[in-house]
């Protein structure tokens, strides 16, 4: 079946067409200039400018603080791209801070107030709480800055689409830098699948549903996730699009961009916990689920006592140092239409980023944003693509063949099942933010109750109606 793969999409994965590559120069020791240009001894050689060609002085010693969350993507590729920065620009030198709970950290220093003690550059996905407490540092003229592989293009024009979005951003400004995305869904042992010949692109929910059910006639569990930590998002938030569709509800995308209509409790909403829930009856979604962190979950694929488990596509390197020699992961995403025609949404997202603080000295932050965009070079991209497993976010990254080739089994996987299937890759975008305290029980309380509804022990509608309830007291509070 033909891709519809989104726009921002089809730059990543695309053909894996190759460019020629562009001669290089000579590093300026032209032989015509040389001639034209003698010295006889008597003249003074030119002294060496005293900037970069970014404008920003050599002879003052910058070190930047960088707070960055050691996760799934490992920090191996970190250290390589700020290797390369301090071989480009020896005046400036990283304090780095890894931590898998540096989220933690960060806001234990936001909170204790000393602006010299806080990270220059840190990670983050969350801004608006610090964006309102002046704390962070727009962004958005980054996305107008060229980085040095660019051929003159700006990173708004080589960044792929859907990262940089005037109209999504908060209060007129982009306060965060995106370094990579991912691909949620359902992952599995290939092998496991191939052995038992089970089915590993379902078109339909009645196609997934079967192939539950063949897997749990061999004594294994279809799926088991983090219910810890709702990894369920991975492979089941975005059903309601494609249920939409299905129902011929036009303005489904408007009032959930807007929060104008019903979120919990729209007729998609409900149908998709009803599933799951009826899923998690015939025990197709395993009870351990419930007390499971994503490590866990995803060790028991690995045993081969669960055969998928929903995740992000960080998983093989977050998992390779558990994994038999010989296991490869596979990927698919899980359909919730009836119609092969309906396109399968993808959850995606950004999966990593970073944000600068705002009560820093204006030539660190100068220097902390050129380290940013050399996170955008190709040549880093690679090493996070390569040392991390997470895919790249400049869209001209898959037009070099030997890039492709170097892609692992988990991203290979990803890719053909993207050309083999209908898909959308979905950004689960907004163009309204809610910050109130209704908003965060609203989801809190669904959240904490999805792994007894995915476990069939809990029926999904008063959670839902009571997660509505407080989502629209938010909802009008913001209108005040």
């Amino acid at each position: 079946m033909k891709s519809k793969v989104k726009k921002s999409s089809l730059l990543v994965f695309s053909a894996l067409t190759v460019l020629l590559a562009a001669c290089s120069g000579n590093n300026g020791n032209n032989p015509a200039t040389e001639s034209a240009n003698p010295t006889n001894g008597n003249t003074p050689a030119a002294e060496a400018p005293a900037v970069y060609d970014n404008g920003l002085p050599k002879d003052e010693k910058v070190t930047l603080k960088v707070g960055f969350l050691e996760a799934g993507y490992g920090r191996e590729w970190f250290d390589h791209a700020t290797a390369l920065f301090t071989e480009r620009y020896p005046n400036v030198t990283f304090d780095i801070t890894a931590s898998p709970k540096i989220p933690d950290l960060i806001t234990t220093k936001a909170a204790a107030g000393d602006d010299k003690d806080m990270f220059d550059i840190l990670y983050g996905l969350a801004y608006t709480e610090f964006v309102d407490a002046n704390k962070l540092e727009p962004l958005t003229d980054i996305f107008q800055m060229k980085p040095s592989d660019g051929g003159g293009k700006t990173l708004d024009e080589l960044i792929v689409p859907g990262y940089n979005v005037p109209e999504q951003y908060y209060k007129g400004e982009n306060w965060l830098f995106p370094i990579a995305n991912y691909i949620g869904g359902m992952f599995y042992d290939q092998k496991l699948f191939e052995d038992n010949g089970w089915n590993k692109s379902p078109k339909t929910y009645d196609e997934f549903l079967a192939l539950c059910e063949a897997i749990m006639s061999k004594g294994i569990d279809p799926i088991v996730y983090s219910g810890l930590y709702n990894y369920s998002i991975f492979s089941f938030d975005t059903k309601v699009f494609e249920l939409a569709i299905d129902n011929g509800n036009k303005e489904f995308r408007n009032h959930y961009e807007n929060y104008s209509g019903p979120e919990f409790t729209s007729a998609e909403s409900v149908e998709v916990y009803n599933r799951l829930y009826d899923m998690g009856k015939k025990g197709y979604i395993s009870k351990q689920s419930v007390g499971m962190n994503h490590t866990q979950s995803q060790m028991l694929a690995l045993q081969g006592k669960a055969a998928m488990v929903p995740s992000g596509d960080w998983i093989e390197n977050e998992m390779k140092e558990s994994a038999p020699e010989d296991f490869k992961w596979g990927y698919m995403a899980v359909p919730f239409s009836n119609n092969p025609e309906t396109p399968i949404h993808i959850n995606n997202g950004l999966s990593y980023a970073f944000q600068i603080w705002a009560n820093k000295p204006d030539l660190t932050k100068q220097w902390a944003k050129q380290f940013l965009v050399s996170l955008l070079t190709n040549e880093v991209q690679q090493i996070l693509v390569d040392k991390g497993g997470a895919f790249p976010l400049r869209s001209d990254f898959m037009d070099d063949s030997a890039r492709a080739a170097n892609m692992k089994p988990l991203q290979k996987s990803i890719a053909t099942y993207m050309s083999e299937n209908n898909v959308v890759l979905e950004l689960k975008s907004r163009k309204v933010v809610l910050n109130s305290p209704d908003f965060v029980a609203a989801n809190k309380h669904v959240q904490d109750n999805t792994a007894l509804i995915l476990t069939g022990q809990k029926e999904p509608l008063p959670i839902l109606e009571e997660g509505e309830r407080l989502l629209q007291k938010a909802v009008q509070e913001a209108g005040k």
